[in-house]
């Protein structure tokens, strides 16, 4: 069956291609119906494959459907009817996600490890979000407030889905990496979509996606900065793309030196490449925060010669990068070495001083989970003080114990771990989620699906190399023999006389 899928949807690609590319030789349709066919011809494929992986029961298939249509799906888009926001295909996934890992653990085919650092984790975040949800609604709220409480919701479900479906769902560690290594490929076409937007004035990529079976819930306006045009590819904001690409560089990098075959490294190297090229054109300091903190994670592990490479490199990347596109890598530069002479930067540090008021008498328990809408109040770009103000310091501290959790796992798997592609995975792993961690402190990275269900992947993939790591030590230590009588201390403390 999976021989003849394989075979099936290249069939399938091809055939659409050659009838594409004979219309628009004859000029019977445009090149933006053209690609609108392909669009939805990809999305059907898509489609295909997931119901595959829920047949075969392979959380692995369903993983990596949801990350498809949410990297190449416009976050704005939603499927005609009645659901509105909850109509996104990225989010349906996710809650999907939620009721698969529930049907599996009613009938027994996902086994949940008990007292899982990252389980027990994930479920205290969720136990404070709810506690934050119950006191707002305990205090007179707006409409705007109630709305977002109820939106609020299923974002947050859909990520439990993602990251505990992961956690006890994904086996191995060569598991993870299958489900890991296609998002690095799809974030390659991803950050292909956004160099397109970049270098042709022409090509609107939601345009492109606007197939009938999706509408759209808001409009999405993208601006310059400092002169450029800033893409966003299938995000909801240039920072969410810029992050969410980013935080995938730790893992293109591992895969392209560890990558179990020449085609996979080389498709790694193309993804990792593209990423790195798109994400200054998104003109955005979170996305250059969050490259050098996972380069600088996962690369204090590497070996002095392959840094030394991976510099040159680098060196090199850039120099071709201001001769293809002259300037922007000095628009960059002076983004962050401006400071607070930024007007952007100086009117949200001006906000800051609003919090102290918004959280008179709410500072345990927050506002209420989705309570703080930005046209109501003001724009806060950072998720650490969006978390303190909707969820108080109970979900502030669930929040940062995520992270503590997800690298602390990531590290103590590695060092149960005596593999050393296993062991490059874990180190990767941590380093993205460091960067997402860094990140949420220049714009509110929850708030955003490509980057709030990333995180929560990284984590349940982290749970999930963490219980195979454990498990993995238990056999390799086998069970201990029984001791003898003479051997127990309380007996022979017994047979000596008083």
């Amino acid at each position: 069956m999976r021989r003849v899928l394989h075979w099936g949807v290249i069939g399938l690609a091809l055939t659409v291609s050659l009838i594409i590319l004979t219309m628009l030789v004859q000029e019977r349709v445009t090149v933006t119906s053209a690609m609108t066919v392909g669009a939805m011809s990809l999305l059907l494929a898509a489609a295909v494959i997931g119901g595959f992986g829920v047949v075969d029961r392979s959380p692995a298939a369903v993983l990596t459907l949801v990350f498809f249509v949410l990297y190449l799906v416009p976050e704005n888009y939603v499927l005609v009817g009645p659901l509105k926001s909850v109509g996104n295909p990225a989010l349906l996934g996710g809650l999907a996600a939620l009721t698969l890992w529930g049907a599996g653990r009613v009938l027994a085919l996902i086994v949940a490890r008990p007292s899982h650092p990252i389980r027990w984790t994930i479920f205290g975040y969720v136990v404070v979000s709810g506690v934050s949800l119950a006191a707002a609604m305990m205090r007179p709220v707006t409409a705007a407030e109630a709305a977002g409480s109820t939106r609020a919701i299923f974002p947050l479900l859909a990520m439990i889905g993602i990251a505990i479906l992961a956690c006890d769902g994904l086996a191995s560690v060569g598991e993870v990496s299958k489900v890991l290594q296609r998002i690095v490929w799809v974030g390659g076409g991803a950050a292909l979509i956004g160099i397109m937007e970049f270098f042709s004035a022409s090509f609107n990529y939601r345009t492109v996606m606007k197939v009938p079976i999706f509408t759209t819930n808001t409009e999405i306006i993208n601006g310059q900065r400092s002169g450029f045009q800033r893409v966003d590819g299938a995000a909801a904001h240039p920072i969410e793309y810029a992050v969410a690409l980013a935080a995938l560089v730790p893992l293109a990098v591992h895969f392209a030196i560890h990558g179990k075959t020449r085609r996979a490294r080389h498709t790694s190297i193309a993804s990792l490449a593209l990423i790195l090229a798109v994400v200054p054109m998104t003109v955005s300091r979170s996305g250059i925060l969050a490259i050098v903190v996972g380069l600088v994670v996962y690369g204090a592990t590497l070996a002095p010669r392959m840094r030394f490479n991976f510099a040159v490199l680098g060196v090199a990347g850039l120099l071709a990068f201001s001769f293809v596109v002259p300037g922007l890598l000095g628009t960059i530069r002076s983004l962050i070495t401006v400071g607070s002479a930024d007007p952007s930067i100086s009117g949200r540090t001006e906000d800051y001083a609003k919090i102290p008021s918004l959280l008179d008498g709410h500072w345990i328990f927050g506002r209420g989970l989705g309570t703080f809408q930005p046209l109501q109040y003001f724009y806060l770009d950072n998720q650490y003080l969006g978390s303190l103000i909707e969820g108080g310091l109970l979900v502030l501290t669930a929040l940062i114990l995520l992270y503590i959790a997800g690298m602390g796992c990531a590290r103590g798997a590695r060092r149960r771990l005596t593999d050393v592609h296993e062991r490059s995975l874990c180190q990767a792993m941590l380093a993205s989620v460091a960067a997402l961690a860094a990140s949420s402190g220049t714009y509110d990275e929850l708030s955003f699906y490509q980057t709030g269900f990333l995180l929560f992947l990284l984590l349940g993939c982290i749970g999930a190399v963490w219980s195979y790591a454990k498990d993995r030590t238990a056999a390799s230590v086998g069970p201990r023999a029984p001791q003898s009588s003479a051997d127990r201390p309380t007996e022979v403390l017994s047979r000596i006389p008083a």
